[in-house]
């Protein structure tokens, strides 16, 4: 059982990518961190004493009610002060020919389940009349990325949800937030088939004014910012290296030659 002076916090998808790094974060500062997610954790999350790991299936209800009962077991004493919403997955496919049972998947995981597990949260954070909800999004719920029809639409969704549930909780003191992540290095085998693609890795680096991807700690960072503010609700906090930002941007051999100029006299 958890420390009872310990942050009681949940995050859907820790046992690896943005989510493990979002727990990591979290534990660092002592909290109590209770992970939902269907695959098992990072070896080394699994040995720690504040983190606890639930199997789940974020699209079944019955199985994310039993999971947040389980939480509360866990925790010294019942609730949540942070919920963070990780947990999302992609199947690809081009329009029109992508299947109805690949289109009703990714809505079931990631818009479905984002109701559910913020539902379950939310009832506990409206009677403590208390508590943070990060949920995270993408920079595909503003511009679409070819080939993920779903998967885009699945993230503007949520954005929209985010705002509702931040009207409807604001009364009891509970905020709810986005994060909308850029181009994120992952260090996964998943991630593979595109980073190791030249084509594509130029082509997203020419999104990109920072140049770079970003990495899971610096999303991190910014998650830990909006589980901590205030007088903050319903919006998205875009981390992204520039990439809504470049609209048509130096790229290429334009920014070399950007970079190139030197000042002039005044």
């Amino acid at each position: 059982m958890a420390d009872p002076s310990a942050r009681r916090v949940v995050v859907t998808g820790a046992s690896g990518g943005l989510g493990s790094a979002v727990a990591r974060r979290f534990l660092g500062d002592g909290a109590a961190v209770v992970n939902l997610d269907a695959a098992a954790p990072q070896a080394d999350l699994a040995e720690m004493r504040t983190f606890k790991t639930i199997p789940l299936d974020i699209a079944h209800e019955a199985f994310v009610r039993q999971a947040f009962e389980a939480a509360d077991r866990h925790f010294a004493k019942p609730g949540i002060d942070v919920l963070v919403h990780c947990a999302a997955i992609s199947v690809p496919g081009v329009f029109p020919d992508i299947g109805t049972d690949a289109f009703d998947r990714v809505m079931a995981v990631n818009l479905r389940g984002t109701f559910l597990v913020c539902r379950e949260a939310g009832r506990r954070m409206k009677a403590a009349r208390a508590g943070h909800i990060v949920v995270i999004t993408s920079v595909c719920a503003e511009q679409a990325w070819a080939g993920e029809l779903a998967y885009c639409a699945s993230k503007a969704a949520k954005r929209s949800l985010v705002q509702s549930m931040a009207n409807d909780l604001a009364p009891f003191g509970v905020v709810v937030n986005a994060l909308g992540p850029g181009l994120i290095e992952h260090k996964s085998a998943s991630m593979a088939s595109t980073r190791d693609n030249q084509e594509i890795h130029r082509h997203d680096m020419d999104r990109t004014p920072l140049g770079r991807f970003g990495d899971p700690e610096e999303l991190a960072e910014a998650v830990h910012v909006l589980a901590a503010t205030t007088w903050m609700t319903g919006q998205t906090m875009y981390v992204d290296g520039g990439f809504l930002a470049a609209g048509l941007g130096h790229f290429g051999q334009a920014r070399a030659a950007l970079l190139a100029i030197k000042p002039g006299r005044s």
